[in-house]
């Protein structure tokens, strides 16, 4: 499959879901224009507004490969990978990632909480992965 379109594709796991795995996932050459978070796993995700408590996941997101990505990314935080401290996030690999910040000159930064992985090659902004 080539030239494949997505337009605010997610993957969500429910607050207070059930159990189980999301695994062997590959985002693939892709270009991301001005947006929010081009790379996110939160594991903590809840729809208010307001900050989230840690939430008590049972899904354990494994094997999940960030390869080629490029663009510009809107907030300060291009990288996102917020993950339970329950059932951490494991075997992430961050390859050849290029982000920038959509406006010069602006901060911009990976936030990682119980993330662990690898990264090969060039990844800007830098990983904050746990070996």
């Amino acid at each position: 499959m080539l030239s494949v379109y997505l337009s605010q594709a997610t993957t969500k796991d429910k607050q207070k879901g059930g159990s189980g795995y999301a695994r062997n996932i590959s985002f693939e050459q892709l270009n991301f224009t001005n947006v929010e978070n081009p790379i996110i796993i939160n594991q903590n995700y809840c729809d208010v507004k307001d900050a989230c408590k840690e939430q008590p996941t049972g899904v354990q997101i494994s094997k999940v490969t960030c390869r080629g990505i490029t663009g510009t990314s809107s907030t300060q935080v291009a990288v996102n990978l917020n993950c339970s401290k329950v059932v951490p996030c494991t075997r992430i690999s961050l390859d050849n990632i290029k982000l920038d910040p959509a406006i010069s000159g602006q901060q911009f930064n990976s936030s990682c909480n119980n993330a662990y992985g690898t990264i090969n090659g060039v990844v800007q902004p830098s990983s904050c992965l746990k070996s």
